[in-house]
């Protein structure tokens, strides 16, 4: 048996599913999986909560209430030098192994997508919602191509210096109107945070013909799937979505770079058939984070001085 350890938010949880199941049904393996404790939830749906196994209960059944005694654990280990997420060492793990990591890497699962989009198979009345809500959108802009556009960019992002500047999301913008022409598209932007004034979302909406059309956690992950085409960001939330979407003649648009902290994580994530669009790590938000960890760091060397010398 492989066990998933499962953490952080909704896009995290199904890549290190996906993936350990994946490589589980490979090997012959059973598969379950436990949840870390985890206090950072930036959006939960009233009806759905934020876990997966409550958005997806089809993998309820593979959750264990905790770890049970294992002989073996493999822990994914990422540095600023990894050439890419995907472990071949993960692939090759024997039975009874604990696998930590968030495993971030479509290419762990890409060749078993098929029964990756049946595990993730979101319920008929969430389905029902998304597509009248499209349809609606359609037939109020029928010669219009609608182009899902994700924004990460909370304050959890903003402080972790993993936020884009936001002259990606323009570049990818004015990539479509080159392709089909402004009159031709329309934006529907998704996002964590949209300020009262100012900000990357309202400088997008101000500037491109858009219309929002967000819903819940869950309505938003769903919609993402059955949009025409789809602008992600460094976000696995929206990676997974264009994933997921199998829409005849779909078109991603993703970021060259894939900000993590101080450094830049690869990129394989993405599928390689995914546009590349050129993007930049926001500078305040790379000097946020170094602030934060010099500031750390400080106050771990007050406090060992402090209590050092009192001890």
């Amino acid at each position: 048996m492989l066990v998933a350890d499962i953490s952080d938010q909704l896009g995290n949880q199904m890549f290190a599913y996906a993936s350990v199941k994946t490589i589980a049904q490979k090997k012959g393996y059973d598969f379950r999986f436990v949840r870390a404790h985890n206090t950072r939830v930036n959006s939960s749906d009233p009806k759905y909560g934020s876990e997966l196994h409550t958005i997806f209960p089809q993998t309820s059944s593979e959750l264990l209430d905790e770890l049970p005694p294992l002989p073996n654990t493999w822990s994914e280990s990422i540095t600023a030098s990894s050439s890419q997420i995907y472990a071949e060492e993960a692939t090759e793990v024997s039975d009874n192994t604990y696998m930590k990591g968030h495993f971030i890497s479509c290419l762990y699962f890409m060749d078993n997508l098929r029964e990756v989009r049946k595990w993730f198979a979101f319920s008929p009345d969430i389905l029902d919602a998304c597509q009248s809500r499209l349809e609606r959108v359609q037939e109020a802009y029928p010669c219009r191509r609608l182009v899902a556009v994700h924004f990460r960019v909370g304050d959890d992002y903003l402080k972790q210096g993993f936020l884009l500047h936001e002259s990606y999301w323009f570049r990818a913008a004015e990539s479509m109107i080159q392709q089909y022409g402004r009159e031709h598209v329309l934006f529907l932007p998704f996002y964590d945070h949209r300020p009262s004034r100012g900000g990357i979302v309202n400088h997008f909406v101000q500037q491109y013909p858009c219309e929002d059309i967000r819903g819940t956690l869950v309505e938003d992950m769903c919609t993402l799937t059955m949009v025409q085409d789809l602008i992600v960001c460094n976000s696995s939330f929206s990676a997974m979505a264009g994933i997921l979407n199998h829409t005849a003649g779909k078109q991603v648009l993703r970021p060259s770079v894939y900000p993590s902290g101080t450094q830049y994580q690869p990129a394989d994530c993405f599928p390689d058939t995914w546009t590349v669009i050129p993007a930049r790590q926001n500078r305040f938000s790379l000097l946020y984070c170094r602030f934060m960890k010099a500031k750390g760091r400080l106050l771990k060397g007050l406090r060992s001085a402090f209590f050092g010398k009192r001890s």
